[in-house]
């Protein structure tokens, strides 16, 4: 028996399209693959990728540090990413390998005694934050490299930066079908409690889950005994992912929209991508995209409010469209 917490709702959302606008539906793989069948046409979703984007535009989405050095090419402002590949591909790489190469990225601009700059490791071909970890001393790095290569081929670095706000924005055939920010959890203070103790009180409140609250302590340590003042928001993690727990807030028309729409924009063309959601950050005052996806998830935004699941049911039925127009 299927496990209804555990079901895709995009999968539950096409069901609904196929019924509602006459198409024969078809799961396959545990409804990994999915069989939209109309007039003699069928069309396909695999995953959260829909049949629109080509596959050298589906590839270079799933490509973090192939993303940057196109956006960078086309003057797109984006967050670098550097490649580098498993040495098990050792007719990739250099015959003296990677880790050199690797602590030069680390340790740029540092000072011999400084050790490394702090950097984000992550999967060069990953989603939704899986296997991304924040490092500031070699050990660390060390560890993350090794715990990526272990269940990939490929690792990207990137300089750790402190992001005020993320964005999403979801795109299809250039217009905009829904942007939101990703609003990180946050503490309240009362004047009275520690941080360990808001922390504590989050966490059995069902306000924080357990990995939450361990990268809470991580990131506030040697400052837990602080009482922070009443009305203080502490922001908790680093990661703006809502599968981490960010919370999505739609973003309404105004001057920011419009240039987060410019950029946007700018990315699908520049990797010649139809249905994506890019990701843009805010550092330092100057709006970067983070990257680009081409698996359209909403699940946690869905599931999020209770209109959330209207707002993305109307979107996957445009993208259904889109995939049978005759080409």
């Amino acid at each position: 028996m299927p496990n209804p917490a555990r079901e895709r709702i995009l999968v539950t959302l096409l069901q609904e399209i196929a019924e509602e606008q006459g198409y024969t539906f078809t799961p396959f793989s545990q409804n990994w693959i999915l069989r939209l069948e109309k007039d003699g046409q069928a069309r396909h979703i695999f995953g959260f990728n829909f049949e629109i984007n080509s596959a050298t535009a589906h590839m270079l989405a799933g490509d973090k540090a192939g993303t940057a050095a196109l956006l960078k090419s086309r003057g797109i402002p984006c967050i670098e990413h550097r490649l580098f590949l498993n040495p098990n591909r050792a007719a990739y790489i250099p015959d003296d390998g990677h880790w050199q190469g690797i602590m030069d990225y680390a340790t740029l601009g540092q000072r011999p005694d400084e050790g490394i700059r702090p950097l984000v490791a992550k999967p060069n071909e990953g989603t939704g934050g899986l296997g991304v970890a924040k490092v500031n001393t070699q050990a660390e790095l060390e560890k993350a490299v090794q715990s990526i290569f272990q269940k990939g081929q490929s690792l990207s670095l990137s300089p750790y930066h402190d992001i005020k706000n993320e964005y999403r924005l979801m795109m299809l055939d250039g217009e905009c079908q829904l942007a939101y920010s990703k609003q990180r959890p946050q503490l309240v203070g009362d004047g009275a409690s520690n941080l360990r103790t808001l922390l504590e009180r989050a966490l059995v409140a069902g306000e924080l889950t357990q990995a939450q609250a361990a990268e809470a302590l991580e990131q506030h340590e040697g400052q837990l005994e602080h009482i922070p003042s009443a009305g203080d928001l502490l922001t908790v993690g680093w990661k703006h992912n809502l599968s981490a727990g960010a919370s999505p807030e739609q973003l309404q028309p105004g001057p920011l929209l419009d240039t987060l729409l410019s950029i946007a924009q700018a990315a699908q063309r520049a990797i010649n991508i139809r249905f994506a959601s890019i990701d843009v950050v805010e550092v330092e005052g100057e709006l970067q995209v983070l990257e680009v996806n081409s698996g359209i998830m909403m699940e946690h935004f869905a599931r999020h409010l209770p209109e959330n699941r209207a707002t993305a049911k109307a979107i996957y039925a445009r993208a259904v469209e889109k995939m049978f127009v005759t080409r």
